[in-house]
């Protein structure tokens, strides 16, 4: 009798702590869960509602190879942040879409103008017409005829290209450019700026065009390009060298680069520029002068012969003897100078405004 009484007390404290084990394992869960009824006082903990994430907008239209570089912040001493963005914006404009076919379009059709008038004349002085009464026929030789296709030829092409240039300015989205050139006029951002606002007030891209506006577009190189970038180069006049400034900037940054220019080469140096893209050193113009840098006696010399003290350093750089030093200039060793430094909030080892991947001459070897 004690022995079946001693195993059923055994089964069931078998049986209880088996209970509690299997009560446990399915109360842990539960309490994770949140739903077990004496967690927290009967009260359930609910999970947090996900957070949505903001959606991320890419302009489509924005190409992050050709979309300039921001200015390095104090690059320009008291020239005020809004122009300094509105300059970003029409870069990033004038880079977009159709607007870099543009120019070359202009340019091709200047060329084409200028070949058709010379045929003209050719054809002219060729005496290749008879004249009856009030109307004229052409003579009907090999050369008369010959000539007369080339002048057709060139009338058709100016057709083509002037109709493709309406269709792309039309759908370029220079507007926007207009605008934005409004606002740095509006903002005092610089005299280009505002002649230039004048003259899209004026509808001056017509026939008509007033005197200051016409003036300044006589003596500037870009003044029939408003939108055009540019790229900017120093040019050591001793030989024709030449290293980067600007890859991309705008014609407001030229004195600043000049003045870059100047305090990076022991030796007489010049700032050029040319448009960017569609032109090379080829069409490259002096910022001061205009003059082609093709037209320069020391065009390309570094390329055929070595310049003995020609050097944008200031230990190997040997000015003519009677020549005198440069404003700020300083005799330097082996009979150099030595040139000031960067202009004020300048960083040596960053590009001016606009700078692409190109680097500047102080890093790199300039012979």
């Amino acid at each position: 009798m004690d022995t079946s009484v001693s195993k059923a007390g055994k089964n069931a404290v078998l049986g209880f702590v088996v209970a509690a084990a299997l009560a446990t394992g399915f109360a842990v869960p539960a309490l994770a869960q949140g739903w077990w009824p004496w967690s927290g006082g009967g009260e359930q903990q609910e999970r947090p509602p996900p957070t949505p994430r903001e959606p991320v907008y890419n302009d489509p239209y924005t190409d992050p190879y050709n979309e300039p570089p921001p200015p390095s912040h104090g690059a320009q001493p008291g020239r005020s942040p809004i122009c300094l963005d509105l300059e970003r914006r029409l870069v990033q404009e004038g880079q977009r879409g159709s607007a870099n076919v543009v120019p070359q379009l202009e340019a091709e059709l200047r060329d084409v103008e200028r070949s058709y008038r010379t045929q003209r004349q050719q054809l002219e002085r060729s005496d290749c017409y008879e004249y009856f009464l009030f109307s004229k026929t052409l003579r009907r030789t090999r050369k008369c005829i010959d000539l007369s296709n080339q002048v057709e030829a060139g009338r058709r092409r100016m057709d083509e290209i002037e109709s493709r240039l309406h269709q792309l300015q039309a759908s370029s989205g220079r507007s926007y450019q207009d605008e934005i050139v409004r606002e740095l006029a509006r903002n005092n951002c610089g005299a280009t700026y505002q002649q230039q606002a004048r003259r899209q007030d004026s509808g001056s891209f017509g026939f008509w065009e007033d005197q200051e506006s016409s003036g300044t577009a006589g003596r500037s190189g870009f003044g029939s390009l408003p939108y055009a970038t540019y790229r900017t180069v120093c040019v050591r006049l001793c030989d024709g060298y030449y290293f980067p400034v600007s890859f991309s900037t705008l014609p407001n940054h030229f004195q600043r680069d000049e003045d870059v220019c100047q305090s990076r080469c022991a030796s007489p140096a010049a700032l050029y520029y040319h448009q960017n893209p569609g032109a090379g050193m080829e069409q490259a113009v002096a910022a001061s002068t205009n003059e082609a840098y093709s037209q320069l006696k020391t065009a390309f010399r570094y390329r055929k012969e070595y310049v003995k003290g020609c050097s944008c350093k200031v230990a190997e750089y040997q000015p003519p003897e009677g020549t005198l030093p440069p404003h700020g200039a300083a005799a330097g060793a082996a009979g150099g100078w030595a040139t000031e430094g960067a202009p004020a909030g300048v960083d040596p080892g960053q590009p001016a405004f606009g700078g692409g991947q190109e680097e500047l001459p102080w890093s790199t070897t300039t012979q």
